[in-house]
């Protein structure tokens, strides 16, 4: 492959994943003849894992970071994803969401939080690597310095315990027995027909998880799922002075070879103050379809003045937006 071949596709690579340039381009030049940018996981495992954790990075509440969800950019491979953060505060808010403790809910059962039978089985100087039990699943945060991880995951362990309720991460190498029981009674998402099915929709959008900031402009992403995992639902909050840049992410999402197999089914205009912007993304085979729901909304600053500086910024660099192609609107139910 020429430098010029590499510098390309390394742009290409960059835009998905929001790596940086000299990452990007010392992964294009070691991928083999004909293998994706992008790969998918090799294993269905792996593709189910990434489903749950996607899961998780929508389903923390909803923060301010200079990137969506506080992830700077993912280094997928066929074998695992790497999640690069952009600081203590979103490591913070991310292990939260997935490492599994039980905790005490009154009246009732206690509840499994986070993910279900999964342990740090590695740690290095700069970052966790995340499996489940019994299982090669893999997912590596990285980012902050290996005190950082240390001062979370304490902090995390100590909260659940004054609730209560107990850090099982901290069963290394076996299932707690609580574990077992929320296990055996099928109660992870992942057990159902219609999430398996479209699991691969969230693991996707994880792999690409850098659309979100090099090709879309929103200040703040959030998001849920609906219908069993059947729906997938991103709101876009813009700032109310920039572009939407709709057809740009739309575009790189349905790309026939870096993208995902979706297909714009329709999209209705953000009337501002009125009604919300929607554009409407299905899967060819139905299995999956993704919501990207726009608005604008400028948040008080207060003491976040220097976040929103950054976010601004980052924002300026991306210019440019093509219009969405004319067709009936979409319906906003899911």
């Amino acid at each position: 492959m020429s430098a010029t071949q590499i510098s390309n596709r390394a742009r290409t690579y960059a835009l998905y994943t929001g790596a940086p340039r000299q990452l990007a381009c010392d992964v294009v030049a070691a991928l083999p003849p004909g293998c994706p940018l992008v790969p998918a996981p090799a294993e269905q495992e792996q593709l189910l894992f990434e489903s749950e954790v996607f899961y998780q990075v929508l389903s923390s509440r909803q923060n301010f970071f200079e990137y969506p969800f506080g992830i700077k950019y993912v280094e997928p491979t066929t074998g695992g994803l790497r999640l690069s953060l952009e600081s203590n505060a979103s490591l913070e808010s991310l292990l939260c969401g997935l490492l599994p403790c039980r905790m005490p809910i009154k009246p009732g059962p206690d509840e499994i939080y986070g993910l279900n039978g999964v342990r740090i089985c590695r740690r290095t100087e700069r970052g966790i690597e995340l499996r489940r039990l019994g299982q090669t699943t893999s997912l590596t945060l990285s980012g902050p310095s290996r005190r950082a991880f240390e001062k979370a995951e304490a902090a995390l362990a100590r909260r659940v315990e004054d609730a209560g309720g107990e850090a099982c991460w901290r069963a290394e190498g076996t299932w707690t027995d609580y574990e077992k029981q929320w296990e055996a009674d099928r109660q992870p998402l992942l057990y159902e027909a219609t999430w398996r099915d479209a699991a691969w929709l969230p693991s996707g959008l994880l792999r690409r998880l850098g659309l979100l900031h090099t090709v879309a402009v929103p200040q703040v992403v959030t998001g849920h799922e609906a219908r069993l995992g059947e729906w997938w639902i991103l709101e876009l909050d813009h700032f109310s002075d920039t572009g939407l840049r709709r057809a740009e992410l739309v575009q790189a999402l349905t790309d026939p070879e870096h993208g995902l197999p979706l297909e714009l089914s329709g999209h209705r205009d953000l009337e501002p103050g009125r009604s919300l912007g929607l554009v409407l993304l299905k899967s060819r085979d139905r299995t999956a379809t993704l919501q990207l729901r726009y608005d604008r909304c400028d948040y008080p600053v207060r003491d976040r003045a220097e976040m929103f500086a950054a976010i601004r910024h980052r924002i300026s660099k991306i210019t440019g937006e093509a219009p969405l192609p004319s067709m009936p609107g979409c319906r906003a139910d899911g």
